[in-house]
């Protein structure tokens, strides 16, 4: 895995690029629209509105111990994740920074993204403290360490980052209203709730920017979705045992393979039409074909995944 700073100075090149710069300079009233959009449909709330504070207690005078915790190992950890991949949220600002020029429609949706998606860690943060969900020692020992780690993904250019962040604050939804609905809390399934329809509006604004960028420049879109969704990975990758921690998301039915495909690729592809492009280089074709397969190639996996499971 490359680090973050050899990909944070490739997308500065890439954003440098004459042809990078008339690309979004093109589209940056489209992306005002949008920020417009955002703003008259999107609803801003405080994390003092979902957090029961009347229930508080201490950790002085009452130190945590296990039996304190309201929900099961898998949600303790399920939460958790969710709540680290908010805490990296430094890392994900700086590498939109790098795909926008400032005083660009782009560089504003950065700063109003940021500070919507701040909002998040802090209320998840409060609720598991006020609920004495973990050890809270833990917590903000895992928290140091995911936020020293940071966020790994190298992108070959600026189109990568936004196949990429539509991908991913859909799969975030997801996982966030799921863990919701299966910790049995209907006070942390509301905050969740709030958590993740954020994670719409932002989905939302990020597929329409690549349907956008699809329209104009279909011969470097395709190939930079082909190469995120093929290689799509939650941010939490970075931590040590991440693969655990998958391994309960995806038994849980929080965010899988299965989520994945029918909750993210289908309703993204279909949005973007991906069949109807048409006049296309032998390139771009090629990859608006592994495109179109990867449902097909992604069910082959999980078959055979359920295949090994049962012969265990």
């Amino acid at each position: 895995m490359e680090e973050i700073g050899s990909a944070n100075i490739r997308l500065a090149d890439s954003v440098k690029h004459p042809e990078t710069r008339e690309v979004f300079r093109a589209l940056d009233s489209q992306i005002k629209g949008l920020i417009q959009t955002h703003r008259e449909t999107s609803t801003r709330w405080s994390p003092h509105e979902y957090v029961p504070w009347g229930e508080g207690e201490d950790y002085v005078s009452k130190p945590w111990k296990p039996d304190q915790s309201p929900y099961s190992p898998a949600i303790v950890t399920a939460l958790e994740t969710n709540l680290l991949t908010e805490d990296n949220l430094p890392y994900y600002h700086a590498i939109i920074a790098g795909c926008s020029e400032p005083g660009t429609a782009l560089a504003e949706w950065n700063g109003i993204w940021t500070s919507e998606e701040a909002t998040h860690a802090q209320a998840i943060r409060d609720y598991m403290m006020l609920k004495r969900v973990m050890d809270p020692d833990q917590m903000e020992r895992n928290r140091l360490i995911m936020m020293q780690v940071g966020f790994h993904r190298p992108y070959a250019n600026a189109y990568e980052v936004f196949a990429y962040t539509t991908a991913q604050e859909l799969a975030t939804r997801i996982s966030h209203v799921e863990t919701g609905r299966k910790s049995g809390d209907k006070g942390l399934l509301k905050l969740l709730g709030m958590v993740s329809r954020d994670e719409n509006y932002h989905y939302i604004f990020y597929r329409n920017l690549v349907k956008s960028l699809l329209e104009i420049i279909p011969e470097k879109m395709l190939p930079a979705i082909a190469a995120q969704f093929y290689s799509f990975g939650m941010p939490g990758g970075a931590l040590e045992d991440f693969s655990a921690r998958s391994e309960i998301f995806e038994k849980e039915r929080i965010f899988g393979g299965i989520e994945f495909r029918d909750g993210v690729v289908k309703p993204i592809l279909s949005h973007w039409k991906i069949d109807q492009i048409r006049g296309l280089s032998p390139a771009a074709e090629k990859a608006q074909e592994r495109i179109l397969k990867l449902e097909s190639v992604l069910t082959r996996s999980l078959e055979r995944a359920a295949r090994q499971r049962s012969s265990t």
